[in-house]
């Protein structure tokens, strides 16, 4: 009978002694090395960065500065503001404004043009600082698809593209939103109206003679107007439509590299935009000077 006892006891021992083993088997070691495109994420190699990632964004850095092209010829839209102040400067204008009264209003509109091209400039600048960043980017995550070296972590891959991220994409939103609101809606606002001013006085100076120098100014409002109008109506509504496009894209196309924060800053930059184009415009000449 003791020795059934002693057997059994022995035989539980072991038993529990391999349990035990088990239980307590660790984990395996994180890879020191992971495929090139591939960081560590849970101690497992994951690949996160494809040569379409790297393409998505090199191209979303071609669109910004394919709409800093368009920006190279502002002039086009800045060439009224000098027909204006040579307009002003002719001996004939005090008398015009006699007979149109609308040309009162002319020093108003040379400043909301010029207030409206000085932030077209900016947002130039805007377009190449953002441009940058998504070609820095573009460097960073083109190394790492061919990179073989030592593994990087999920987590400080991310914290790196969306720090990028933000960098290019807070300040544009800024921009994009200032130049609807400061730039685009009051220039339309003007510009169309300005012209028939300037026409019709151009009109009224001829029939009284009017001097060489109106002359030649008059001569040129009718192309100085319309070549302004249509480049400010191809223009219009490029911005609002690049930012929103560029940012779903960069954010579709490194979805798992983005962090939550910067998800939101898109969101929330995105939001203002959309809320700057909501604005109605602002009011012009007599309407914005009621009270």
């Amino acid at each position: 009978m003791r020795l059934v006892i002693a057997t059994a006891l022995l035989i539980g021992a072991c038993g529990n002694k391999t349990d035990s083993g088990a239980g307590s088997a660790a984990p395996p070691p994180a890879p020191t090395t992971c495929p090139a495109g591939s960081v560590i994420k849970d101690n497992a190699c994951v690949a996160v960065v494809t040569p379409e990632k790297v393409l998505a964004v090199a191209t979303q850095k071609s669109r910004l500065d394919d709409l800093a092209g368009v920006l190279d010829k502002l002039d086009t839209l800045a060439a009224p503001i000098d027909l204006l102040n040579g307009f002003r400067k002719t001996p004939q204008y005090t008398s015009l404004k006699a007979h149109v009264p609308k040309l009162d209003t002319v020093d108003t509109v040379v400043a909301t043009l010029a207030d409206g091209v000085a932030q077209l400039r900016q947002f130039k600048g805007s377009l190449a600082e953002a441009s940058t960043r998504l070609g820095n980017l573009g460097g960073e995550l083109d190394k790492m698809l061919k990179d073989t070296g030592a593994a990087k972590q999920l987590a400080d891959v991310r914290a790196k593209v969306s720090s990028e991220i933000r960098g290019a994409i807070e300040p544009l939103a800024a921009q994009v939103e200032a130049t609807i609101t400061k730039a685009i809606t009051p220039i339309e606002a003007q510009l169309s109206d300005t012209a028939d001013m300037v026409i019709g006085a151009c009109a009224m100076a001829k029939l009284s003679g009017g001097g060489d120098d109106l002359k030649a100014l008059c001569a040129q409002a009718k192309d100085v107007f319309g070549k302004a109008t249509a480049y400010l109506t191809d223009l219009k509504a490029k911005p609002a439509a690049l930012f929103d496009d560029v940012s779903k894209q960069l954010e579709t196309q490194l979805d798992q590299l983005i962090d939550t924060e910067t998800k939101s800053v898109i969101d929330t930059a995105q939001a203002k935009v959309d809320a700057a184009l909501r604005l109605p415009p602002a009011a012009t000449g007599s309407a914005a000077q009621k009270p």
